[in-house]
């Protein structure tokens, strides 16, 4: 989807008048002929980049953080095709990156800002210099997932339902006595299994796709599975207040992008379950003595591993009636007690859930998908 077309050109960049270029009234007086080879060349060089036209596109993520390295990536782009900028062309063009950049973050952390390049008059070409156009295309998260069906092999997130999932389930009690809230049910992988075994199950899915999925899949299986596709974080999706023993949201927070929307999940979460019941969330957290700067920050939502510290954490929950009770490695957790074939869920699942798809280094990342259980005073 391509939103937002950024209308604000720079046109010649860089142009050198040529002797031909100039009014008959104005050319040189002296008739000697010129034998310098050097000068020319220069000439003749500034003849050919008239017939010389280039034109493409960079496409780079919409990650604030990074104007400068993307304002020095298109300079020495336009510096090879003989585009030397001066300063006001500088400041032009770090003003045209810097407010598309900004807009495209504000509107999806999977925006891509698109620079097309091309000459600015076809008919001089390089010499000419050189138009610059942005434009931003959006992506929404649920953009996104919507083609994960025909791009990736089933199962989508799994073949097993999350093992602390069930280890929590396993201490409520009677199945069916309590109804349980899955918050990014996806298509089901725990969902599904939940009400297999008797538990009625509320589910709420961003995904159309995978929304119409699940309830495909409940309704072939006559299961006890009520699925509202919306925005768990919207105001007017409303959540049936003090309902559920137990309220599970896995791999959702990863796709957050401000500490308000952790504590407007909590809030949401608080009020809809049971005095002594259960919250079970997974999230990113950095490790100890770790501050993520604004690069790391911004690329963490780009890369749906929205990175918070445990401090930020404690101030989301701060005021709730809320405690943690236990704070544990996803993969360490996960890969004790899957079964063996199940693990790990899927191929991408441990370069992920370990920080690599954020940090693609051979060292440990300074952060980890945590399980995090919180019970309700």
């Amino acid at each position: 989807m391509v939103r937002g077309l950024i209308n604000i050109v720079i046109k010649k960049i860089s142009s050198v008048a040529s002797t031909s270029e100039l009014p008959v009234s104005e050319l040189p007086k002296n008739t000697a002929a010129l034998t310098n080879n050097s000068r020319l060349k220069l000439a003749l060089t500034e003849k050919l980049k008239r017939g010389i036209n280039v034109n493409g596109e960079f496409h780079l993520p919409c990650v604030p953080s990074m104007l400068d390295d993307y304002l020095k990536l298109l300079s020495d782009f336009l510096k090879l095709v003989g585009q030397n900028l001066g300063y006001p062309e500088t400041e032009s063009l770090k003003t045209l990156l810097g407010n598309a950049l900004a807009e495209g973050f504000k509107q999806s952390p999977h925006a891509t800002l698109i620079v097309s390049y091309f000459p600015a008059n076809v008919q001089t070409g390089l010499s000419g210099g050189v138009t610059i156009n942005t434009k931003i295309q959006v992506e929404s998260m649920a953009d996104k997932y919507h083609s994960w069906p025909q791009i990736r092999p089933e199962p989508l997130f799994g073949s097993h339902p999350d093992a602390k999932v069930m280890a929590i389930v396993a201490g409520l009690g009677e199945a069916g006595k309590w109804p349980i809230l899955d918050v990014g049910a996806g298509p089901g992988r725990n969902s599904l299994p939940l009400a297999r075994l008797g538990y009625a199950v509320d589910a709420i899915e961003l995904t159309p796709i995978f929304a119409e999925k699940l309830s495909a899949s409940a309704s072939a299986e006559n299961l006890p599975i009520t699925v509202t596709q919306g925005d768990v974080l919207d105001p007017l999706l409303r959540i049936k207040t003090y309902r559920y023993k137990l309220a599970i949201a896995t791999e959702v927070l990863s796709h957050f992008r401000h500490t308000e929307q952790v504590r407007l999940f909590l809030g949401k979460m608080s009020d809809s379950v049971l005095s002594g019941g259960f919250i079970l969330f997974s999230a990113f957290l950095a490790v100890d003595g770790y501050e993520p700067d604004d690069m790391a920050k911004q690329m963490s939502e780009q890369s749906w591993s929205y990175l918070i510290t445990r401090e930020e954490l404690s101030e989301a929950i701060e005021g709730l009636p809320l405690e943690i009770v236990s704070d544990e490695s996803v993969i360490e957790y996960e890969q004790k007690h899957l079964p063996k074939e199940a693990w790990p869920p899927t191929s991408w699942f441990l370069s992920w859930a370990s920080g690599r798809d954020l940090f693609p280094m051979q060292e440990t990342p300074p952060m980890e998908l945590r399980w995090i259980l919180v019970k309700r005073l």
